[in-house]
């Protein structure tokens, strides 16, 4: 039974077998994408619906290229216990051995049923040096079912390109970056992220509600592509810009002293604990919600929503707001009584986004799903989640 489908830069989709069909031998899938939070799509998503995995055929010097396999009919022992490993070769583009990973577990343990896909949690990460030889690289896979003593060997390949200057990708105007920006989880190009980055800060660095969050997707998906961070210092007109990202991101920006720009040292700190809720554990401005969907759009990644969630438990802050005498002055009103309601105000903001993205956007909607059935959460957290679900308009 033959299970590949490889489509290269396209959704993969991939169908859970009926439980009817007979087992024959095992079969499997090579996965190879740029996708870093892969593994949270399809961990964090009900099995009944449709696993969507982008793979690519392109990488760039320094770029990760994540590799992992994805297997079903393998046998079982006695116990219903399974032992599949699988093992990775690179050939170079002269077909010598580029690199060899042997003996990965893929399914090892019990498992419900042998017929059903399982995806690695073990993966390759493979990144390429600046004087690897461009060209095409194969990825050859090979599945090996201990158990039944049979094996599945899959075979792709990989063009290692050079990467152009960030100006080969500039951004033609307001729709052309929307539309990069707002599905890109869908349609990475990281490639193109240094333009969109100084795009973003001239159109919208003196609008902090707008910028902030932008500037959340940028770090997001910049940490996780350090082979772009060269690119940031081929344009020595945007300093402070550039400033900006680097600090954030926490690398060394030998082009810019901060002693000349007194404003843009100042609010730093103030800025990279809006950028990173998450190190603090909680939300403290309605601002930080944004940030959070912001991080989702760059990666797909089930971490932003799962704290978003968490902050549905905010629902026990409702008419705080009104019980403030705001006519007396900030300075006179008690510090607990403004924050709990600024996060009244968070609240009543989170559950209209959480309603709207889960309607624009099936992965956050599958993701809330499967919070509900699997994520530990507090009762009010689930009584909230659940009725944002219940009131969902999906057909």
């Amino acid at each position: 039974m033959q299970i590949k489908r490889h489509l290269l830069q396209t959704a993969l989709s991939l169908l859970f077998i009926a439980l009817s069909l007979p087992c024959f031998a095992i079969d499997g899938i090579l996965v190879q994408t740029i996708d870093y939070t892969v593994r949270q799509k399809w961990v964090c998503t009900n099995s009944s619906s449709v696993a969507i995995i982008r793979t690519t055929d392109t990488v760039f010097p320094g770029q990760t290229l994540y590799i992992t396999a994805i297997a079903c009919d393998y046998q079982v022992d006695k116990k219903g216990c399974a032992d599949v490993v699988y093992s990775v070769r690179v050939l170079s583009p002269d077909n010598s051995v580029y690199t060899v990973i042997d003996s990965l577990p893929l399914i090892q343990g019990k498992v419900q049923d042998p017929r059903h896909f399982q995806m690695s949690n073990a993966f390759v990460n493979l990144s390429f040096e600046e004087n690897d030889p461009l060209g095409s690289y194969q990825i050859e896979l090979l599945i090996i079912d201990k158990i039944a003593n049979k094996t599945k060997r899959l075979e792709s390949q990989v063009e290692l390109k050079e990467l152009p200057p960030y100006d080969h990708y500039l951004v033609t105007d307001t729709n052309d970056f929307e539309q990069r920006i707002y599905h890109y989880y869908l349609n990475p190009h990281p490639e193109r992220i240094t333009a969109d980055y100084l795009y973003a800060y001239q159109k919208y660095g003196d609008d902090e509600n707008a910028f902030i969050p932008l500037l959340g997707f940028m770090v997001e998906v910049f940490q996780h592509n350090r082979f772009l961070y060269p690119q940031l210092f081929e344009n020595p007109k945007d300093t402070i810009a550039i400033y900006l990202l680097t600090n954030c991101l926490g690398i060394e920006n030998p082009t810019f002293d901060p002693s000349m720009d007194e404003e843009v040292s100042s609010v730093l700190d103030e800025l990279k604990a809006t950028l990173f809720p998450e190190r603090e554990g909680t939300i403290t401005s309605p601002v930080q919600l944004d940030v959070l969907w912001a991080k989702f759009m760059a990666s797909g990644g089930y971490e932003p929503v799962k704290m978003l969630i968490q902050t549905l438990d905010y629902a026990k802050y409702k008419g705080s707001f009104k019980k403030v005498k705001w006519a007396d002055g900030l300075e006179k009103i008690p510090e607990k009584k403004v924050q709990n309601a600024i996060n009244e105000m968070i609240y009543n903001a989170l559950t209209w986004s959480m309603r709207s993205n889960c309607e624009q956007h099936p992965l956050v909607l599958q993701y809330c799903q499967w919070a509900l059935k699997n994520e530990k959460l507090s009762g009010l957290q689930r009584k909230e989640l659940k009725k944002i679900l219940s009131s969902l308009d999906t057909k």
